[in-house]
């Protein structure tokens, strides 16, 4: 195996990567001069960098972080949603679809799927749960978790060297 190979499937980033990750996270538009800085590093090795972790799929994009209160959804719950295995695939799409779900994920566990909803009031939620979800194929109940404070929200999660 070639080293480009072994760089494309599962090298880790390293602590100049890492800071690149963090500044980036911080502000994705911070320059490359001052990217090329904090990781004391030049700005080519910086733009090459940030070029390689996006061509190996580690930077997926760039995105605006909002204040969801400001943007009228003052509202956000998580939504456990159990029923029979078949139907998900069809759900996918229908789930993709509704512009109130921020993320979904398919789990193991106690439920089948997890929602992370952002609406403007009660009303909506109750409208989407009771109108909508339960009402999906396969749906066999729901499970409301409403968000009461945000405590930690981070972008970027780097691993723990301690852990393994």
């Amino acid at each position: 195996m070639a080293m480009g190979d072994q760089r494309r499937n599962g090298r880790r980033p390293d602590t100049t990567d890492q800071t690149i990750l963090s500044a980036l996270a911080k502000d994705a538009r911070t320059g490359i001069t001052e990217i090329a800085a904090l990781a004391n590093v030049s700005r080519a090795t910086a733009y090459n960098r940030i070029k390689r972790l996006t061509d190996e799929g580690v930077i997926r994009g760039y995105s605006v972080v909002t204040d969801h209160s400001k943007m009228g959804l003052g509202v956000t719950a998580l939504v456990l949603i159990s029923g029979s295995q078949p139907d998900w695939r069809a759900n996918r799409e229908i789930l993709s679809s509704y512009p109130e779900i921020e993320y979904c994920w398919y789990v193991v566990g106690s439920a089948d799927i997890v929602l992370l909803v952002r609406v403007a009031n009660t009303n909506q939620l109750r409208d989407l749960i009771l109108s909508r979800l339960q009402s999906l194929p396969g749906v066999t109940s729901t499970q409301t978790l409403t968000v009461i404070d945000e405590v930690v929200h981070r972008p970027v999660v780097e691993p723990n060297e301690e852990g393994g």
